[in-house]
């Protein structure tokens, strides 16, 4: 008992002892982090990978900016903000200024969101391999970084085809082949999928219905094929050949 009252003692000293205008700031600056994201059916995911691929553009595209979103955790401002990123060495094989440049992030005014910009570059290394760029956010004046698990994300180039974004489970399991068939016969080259709550059609958005509706147009396509041509495989280069079909788990 005696030592509780010496210790309540000396804690209300230090507090009369205090000046008025002594205080502790607890302010903590704006963090920024990634937050690209995808829809399936009514979940939205966080992804932390991104491909990107030249072959589908013109040839005479040689750069591309490519925008990675990101979000803060803390307040808007009435400016524009900007944040900074590195490349991980140790996880990047794209070269720097070869193969890319970092640009400063940018969080538009008033706003919780924004874009970290990354310049590819489309190089002739690129059109039998891919490059892989590891990003992280690094603190600067306005932002410290946020969440340990948000702050990095992977960027993949080539000039060669390389999965979507948005690759249709109804698809069943990606390949080259598979998507080369498949920009050949919808003149598609992304299926993003729409939620259940989505009101209306959007362009360049779909239904689970239009899906499955495409994987079955794909495969009737995919059997007039076959009366004139030699088979596709799903990998060219595997043991057991299996030709291209469009389900689930396949």
């Amino acid at each position: 008992m005696k030592k509780t009252f010496t210790y309540l003692l000396a804690s209300l000293l230090c507090l009369c002892g205090c000046k008025e205008n002594d205080h502790i700031d607890y302010t903590l600056n704006d963090r920024v982090y990634f937050y690209e994201t995808e829809q399936f059916l009514a979940v939205t995911n966080i992804v932390r990978e991104m491909n990107y691929s030249f072959s589908l553009k013109p040839s005479s595209l040689m750069q591309d900016t490519v925008k990675v979103t990101v979000r803060v955790m803390g307040r808007t401002a009435d400016h524009d903000r900007h944040f900074k990123a590195v490349a991980v060495p140790e996880s990047t094989t794209a070269q720097s200024p070869l193969h890319y440049e970092i640009l400063d992030g940018i969080i538009p005014k008033g706003h919780y969101d924004g874009y970290l910009p990354v310049l590819l570059k489309r190089t002739a290394d690129t059109k039998d391999h891919s490059v892989t760029l590891y990003l992280q956010i690094i603190d600067n004046e306005e932002f410290t970084t946020g969440n340990p698990d948000a702050i990095h994300f992977r960027l993949s180039w080539a000039d060669m085809l390389m999965q979507p974004a948005h690759w249709p489970y109804y698809f069943g399991k990606y390949s080259t082949n598979k998507y080369r068939f498949a920009i050949d016969v919808l003149g598609l080259t992304d299926w993003p999928q729409a939620t259940r709550f989505d009101n209306g059609s959007q362009p360049g958005v779909y239904t689970a219905a239009q899906l499955q509706l495409f994987a079955s147009q794909l495969n009737e396509a995919y059997q007039e094929y076959r009366k004139t041509h030699d088979p596709i495989y799903v990998d060219d280069n595997a043991e057991e050949k299996e030709e291209i079909y469009y389900a689930p788990n396949t």
